[in-house]
């Protein structure tokens, strides 16, 4: 008797929750950091940009806000430096439930105070066209995962007189639950 009232107590507490809209409320955006930041190859002059020798990048991920698609972007969006629009990084993802995968750039600086002079293809090596420089790439990356866990792996590359290298000493890794 007590299983029969037991079950028909949850029965009712869980269609009466159904009807009302309870069981259909979405999960808040949840943020985080993924515990292993890029750290970047030896950065020296005369191609060193503010950070120090070996720069760190922490990465931010973002699940929740829409079903099967994680956001992510650098922790800390650098300011503008001279020598920021020859680098970038990678953002390279694998949905370990379904096995789909994707990669994409990503900037981690900002264009603000910089004024890219017009593309001149008479500059055999000096401007590009914007959209082959990390300048054309945007700050965040929004990869249409699937639900399920996903592992992210991001590498950092330089683009500086000749075609971009992976310069990175230890790629950001990190996993995400992706609802």
């Amino acid at each position: 008797m007590r299983k029969v009232l037991r079950r028909a107590v949850v029965t009712t507490a869980l269609f009466g929750s159904l009807v009302l809209g309870a069981g259909t409320a979405a999960a808040a955006p949840q943020t985080s950091i993924t515990p292993v930041p890029v750290v970047t190859g030896f950065q020296i002059a005369p191609g060193a940009v503010p950070g120090g020798l070996f720069q760190t990048i922490p990465m931010k991920t973002t699940v929740g806000a829409e079903p099967g698609v994680v956001t992510i972007s650098a922790a800390n969006v650098a300011a503008w430096d001279p020598q920021y629009p020859y680098r970038f990084l990678t953002v390279h993802w694998r949905n370990l439930a379904t096995g789909a995968t994707g990669s994409e750039g990503l900037r981690h600086w900002e264009l603000s105070g910089y004024e890219r002079p017009p593309y001149d293809p008479a500059i055999p090596n000096g401007n590009v066209p914007l959209e082959l420089t990390g300048e054309g790439l945007p700050t965040e990356v929004v990869a249409k995962t699937g639900a399920g866990p996903v592992a992210i792996v991001v590498t950092h590359s330089r683009e500086y007189w000749g075609p971009p290298r992976v310069d990175t000493l230890i790629p950001g890794i990190g996993v995400v639950l992706v609802p």
